[in-house]
């Protein structure tokens, strides 16, 4: 079925997929993305008639096109915004020296949870702590930064 489909539809779909991506290389990707779905769907597939069956393709490749795009917004925003903090923040030198008057386990923790943005669960897995024992840990490394800064 899934080679019917492929055969029957790849072409228009192709195009419609150029439509929406605006080049062929992106194009080629969800056009793959959507043939896949269709892989992992067959059995809700079969279901269908065959006009349905060319309605829910084209859908699928639309909404993957909408999940890109919103996807790229967000990894956009989250490159500004952490661009804009380096921008106006301290240099990578001057935060390694202000991160050294925590406790070293402190520090580690900090890194971790805000440079490379673990989670309080994944931290807490690691650490063998609860997720509110490393919040608790956070919220003294705050304030034990703060003082270190208002001096």
């Amino acid at each position: 079925m899934i080679t019917e489909l492929y055969t029957v539809y790849r072409i228009e779909l192709l195009k419609y997929c150029c439509m929406i991506c605006g080049n062929v290389s992106d194009a080629e990707d969800l056009l793959q993305e959507t043939f896949m779905k269709a892989l992992s769907n067959l059995d809700l597939l079969e279901e269908l008639g065959e006009k349905e069956r060319r309605a829910w393709l084209y859908k699928v490749a639309r909404n993957l096109f909408y999940d890109a795009c919103r996807r790229r917004t967000v990894e956009q925003n989250n490159q500004m915004q952490a661009e804009e903090e380096t921008d106006g923040g301290f240099s990578e030198v001057e935060t390694a020296m202000i991160l050294s008057s925590l406790p070293p386990d402190l520090s580690q923790l900090f890194i971790k949870r805000y440079f490379d943005g673990y989670t309080s669960k994944e931290l807490a897995e690691e650490y063998g702590l609860s997720p509110s024992g490393v919040r608790a840990a956070l919220s003294r490394a705050r304030k034990l930064l703060r003082e270190k800064l208002k001096s």
